[in-house]
């Protein structure tokens, strides 16, 4: 995956947005990371809808990392939503949250999560946080043809009329 494949952050606390922050800078991340603050504006990024439809500012993402508590609409409710979209529901989601309840970890991975971390304590433990997405995630993990080529290519391949490469 290159650099230049964004990731969107669902975050409401701008404390926990900070944090992130510093810790993809200190584990030398250089993707961009595009910051929502509510369920909805999550929803609308993904959808491309509202002031989110110029894909060139605001494209797929190639991991959404995603709190649960939020505003308008819940960290939940987008990931059952993101899983609806034929197109989209590749898209590999952390759900990143304060909450450790058994309940929340269960119906998260029920619903599509892909990984559920619970917030870290601590400078140190969020860089280490930061160092394992950019190993894993970043570096080890094939995205989806959404992230590679576009959510153009990722519709045309679901609707079978683009042909997979090498299938021929």
């Amino acid at each position: 995956m290159t650099d230049s494949s964004c990731i969107l952050l669902a975050e409401d606390d701008e404390n926990d947005v900070y944090f992130l922050k510093r810790a993809f800078c200190d584990a030398e991340i250089g993707n961009p990371l595009q910051v929502v603050h509510d369920g909805q504006e999550a929803i609308d990024y993904l959808a491309g809808a509202n002031h989110f439809a110029d894909r060139d500012r605001y494209p797929i993402p190639c991991l959404l990392i995603l709190d649960l508590k939020m505003p308008r609409r819940t960290g939940m409710d987008v990931l059952r939503w993101l899983r609806s979209q034929p197109v989209l529901t590749c898209l590999p989601v952390i759900v990143l949250s304060s909450s450790a309840q058994r309940y929340d970890i269960e119906r998260a991975y029920r619903i599509g999560a892909n990984a559920f971390v619970v917030k870290p304590s601590g400078i140190e433990k969020r860089a280490d946080l930061a160092r394992y997405i950019k190993g894993f995630w970043l570096q080890y993990n094939h995205p989806p043809m959404l992230c590679s080529d576009g959510i153009e290519a990722a519709r045309e391949f679901h609707l079978g009329i683009l042909e997979p490469p090498g299938l021929l």
